[in-house]
């Protein structure tokens, strides 16, 4: 690549993730150095800050590919404390079939769930893992 190439904005949004994705696994010299310096306790909040982000995006692939979303009630919310690109990530108790069930979470700052509101998650086929899909729409 030559000085003046321009990546474009996908391709640099990819190449943040992976460098995302490298720091949060202690892989590659920003994910050494990252370790080495911030320690792992910092590493792990990446790892799980790139985790929920990987999970929005697939229950977003999910939804479009048509997969089934059930309607399920929030029972109660919980910050993590942290944030990616402003959107925190929380701890959502749902009620799934009668039985409160936590799911960990990234969210829209402008559409967070709120204690007795209904929302939506999708279950990953292979794992039957529950995924937050978002609000749902109000009747």
């Amino acid at each position: 690549m030559g000085l003046f190439n321009r990546k474009s904005m996908e391709q640099r949004q990819q190449d943040a993730m992976k460098m995302a994705d490298d720091i949060g696994q202690g892989k590659g010299f920003y994910g050494k150095m990252t370790k080495a310096f911030l320690g792992s306790e910092f590493t792990e909040q990446v790892a799980q800050a790139t985790s929920s982000m990987h999970q929005a995006d697939h229950a977003s692939a999910l939804r479009a590919q048509g997969a089934p979303t059930e309607t399920v009630t929030v029972l109660g919310i919980q910050d993590t404390g942290q944030s990616v690109n402003d959107n925190p990530h929380i701890v959502l108790t749902v009620e799934v079939a009668g039985t409160p069930t936590a799911l960990a979470t990234l969210v829209s700052r402008l559409e967070i769930p709120r204690v007795g509101e209904q929302v939506l998650v999708v279950r990953e086929p292979q794992t039957g893992t529950l995924l937050y899909a978002g609000l749902a729409p109000r009747t």
